[in-house]
């Protein structure tokens, strides 16, 4: 039985679904709820094989959660690689749903890794992490924004300690200023405990994994950072090289080339932003580690802070990829018992040096 191709221009409410035989004829095209009872009803009377194709949309997790249990072959579409509709005059739903199912017939479709359900849902809880210590610095930007709306300086290094905090309780402001400070200091509490319960959980995950325990070696990086970087990459093994982690993360540097002509640019900045800027923190913090002060200093000599930061960042990536690799090689290694080779007296072999058994 041939198989059908699928294509699907998801939407917040609604999909525009195209259905295509393997020779290109149209089978269906119709617009369809993206409420679960209906997608599941339509997608599950799909006659098998078939293939659907979705762009990675801002609520493409949800249309995947939906689809698995179906037994359908799910192909996530790169939308920055997909240039025949990214580019395209003429655009609407029907058109882009077409061009899905056409691309994805032909073999043309640019795909993006489909993470499995597990690692999305790692990658929710430390994305959620991240968002709650935006949320505490936005607290304490408001509060330093009604100090210099006052021409109020603080005499401590930071006024969020137990010292700074009597600091600002002190304080003699106006009404609505004080109920901004009170508000925020509230807001910083209730964040904190949540930092507090977050971090335990990270902590905890990241002890019962390997790859986890072994990124955790590399200065700068610790239990947050480690298990951060694992669920975004998802699984290694899809990378042949560190150049090429380091590409999909968006630390490389852009190149153009025009005949004999080739210049570089700044980074990509394609992939993970998240995943790039925990990069960026840890190389902050690894710059002082005596592994990487000599570089980093050497960098910064060369390109300024923010560029030797980078380039820090893209070494922590490239030794995340080894160590990681390594990690996976003594996970999947059963420990072997090697029988002890007989010596001669016209062996090589000496009582100093080990047996190899390759």
């Amino acid at each position: 039985m041939k198989k059908l191709y699928v294509g699907v221009d998801l939407h917040k409410r609604s999909c525009w679904v195209t259905v295509l035989d393997a020779d290109g004829h149209l089978r269906e095209s119709r617009r369809i709820g993206t409420e679960k009872q209906e997608l599941e009803a339509y997608f599950g009377q799909v006659r098998k094989p078939a293939a659907v194709a979705v762009e990675a949309t801002f609520n493409w997790y949800y249309f995947l959660n939906v689809m698995e249990p179906l037994g359908l072959e799910l192909h996530l579409v790169h939308p920055w690689k997909t240039r025949a509709i990214a580019a395209a005059r003429i655009k609407h739903d029907r058109l882009d749903s077409r061009v899905l199912a056409e691309l994805l017939r032909t073999g043309f479709l640019a795909e993006a890794w489909i993470a499995p359900r597990p690692v999305r849902e790692e990658r929710q809880l430390l994305r959620y992490r991240v968002h709650t210590v935006q949320w505490a610095t936005r607290a304490k930007n408001s509060i330093h924004g009604v100090l210099n709306r006052n021409g109020i300086r603080s005499p401590l290094h930071s006024p969020f300690g137990p010292k700074g905090r009597q600091f600002l309780q002190e304080l003699e402001l106006a009404r609505t200023d004080r109920w901004e400070v009170d508000g925020q200091l509230e807001r910083l509490d209730l964040l904190g405990e949540q930092l507090a319960a977050l971090d335990r959980e990270i902590r905890q995950q990241a002890k019962a994994s390997p790859a986890a325990q072994a990124l955790e070696e590399i200065p700068g990086i610790g239990p947050f950072i480690a298990s951060l970087v694992i669920a975004e990459v998802g699984d290694i093994r899809r990378f042949p090289s560190a150049k090429h982690l380091v590409s999909y993360i968006g630390l490389a540097p852009s190149l153009h080339a025009s005949g004999e002509h080739r210049w570089g640019g700044p980074i990509t900045k394609q992939g993970s932003s998240v995943l790039r800027w925990a990069l960026v923190q840890a190389a902050h913090r690894a710059a002082f580690h005596p592994r990487f002060y000599g570089f980093y200093q050497r960098q910064r000599e060369r390109h300024g802070t923010s560029r030797a930061a980078v380039a820090l960042a893209r070494k922590l990536a490239a030794i995340a990829f080894y160590r990681w690799r390594h990690a996976l090689q003594v996970a999947a290694t059963l420990p072997q018992v090697e029988k002890p080779r007989e010596r001669t007296s016209s062996s090589a072999w000496s009582e100093h040096r080990p047996f190899n058994s390759d």
